[in-house]
């Protein structure tokens, strides 16, 4: 449990960078990556 607290901001900072690189790819690229994102969710 000690290193999950040790670890938990790394953690955290990895799941931020990811949301960012999402919106990224969803914003940042073409329709096709627009009309792919729609139809999954």
């Amino acid at each position: 449990m000690l290193y999950f607290e040790k670890a938990k901001p790394y953690l955290l900072t990895i799941l931020y960078l990811a949301i960012f690189i999402a919106l990224y790819l969803i914003y940042g690229s073409g329709d096709t990556q627009n009309n792919f994102i729609y139809n999954e969710f």
